[in-house]
């Protein structure tokens, strides 16, 4: 059995590229059911492309994110997190390539396990992002990036406690190159 997911852990990585793609990000916003305001900034590196087709990319990448909010106590965390992220294309368009995009399920340590009257039950969480995005024709080639999406931290309910921590509105700015 071991051969076999070696195998095809070759496989994937063989058909892959190098993403390289760095973006730094900031946003924010109100927390759902909650009194509290959150703000984030951090930055994302996508190492490595899988193309499924030319409609359909999935990136692997690492994240580093500073999360806020406004309350009194347990007022920040830092998360440090892998992601898979999938990319759906549709027509390209005369400035660029816009798309749709999900990072989902990607572990991650938060160096707390609270941040304002969220909890989480341990530093274990997932990072999941959703929004929209377009690579920019910038000197001859898709060259930058720009994203607005939807950010979240929760342990999927896999612990007892599981407060998702939101960042409702993030803009992602890059580069890919």
């Amino acid at each position: 059995m071991k051969q076999v997911f070696f195998v095809l852990a070759l496989l994937l990585l063989c058909q892959s590229t190098s993403a390289n793609e760095l973006l730094l990000s900031a946003g924010g916003g109100p927390q759902p059911d909650s009194d509290q305001h959150n703000r984030t900034y951090g930055i994302d590196y996508s190492f490595k492309k899988f193309e499924k087709s030319h409609r359909q990319h999935i990136h692997l990448g690492v994240s580093y994110t500073k999360v806020e909010t406004d309350t009194n106590e347990h007022r920040s965390f830092h998360a440090i997190s892998i992601y898979p992220q999938l990319n759906l294309y549709p027509r390209r368009q005369s400035w660029g390539q816009p798309y749709f995009f999900v990072r989902a399920l990607g572990p991650s340590y938060i160096s707390s396990n609270q941040l304002g009257d969220r909890h989480q039950d341990n530093h274990f969480a997932f990072q999941a992002q959703v929004g929209y995005a377009a690579r920019i024709d910038w000197q001859g080639r898709e060259d930058l990036v720009l994203m607005v999406s939807w950010k979240h931290f929760s342990n999927a309910n896999i612990f007892s406690d599981n407060d998702g921590i939101d960042m409702p509105f993030v803009i992602n700015v890059g580069l890919n190159f």
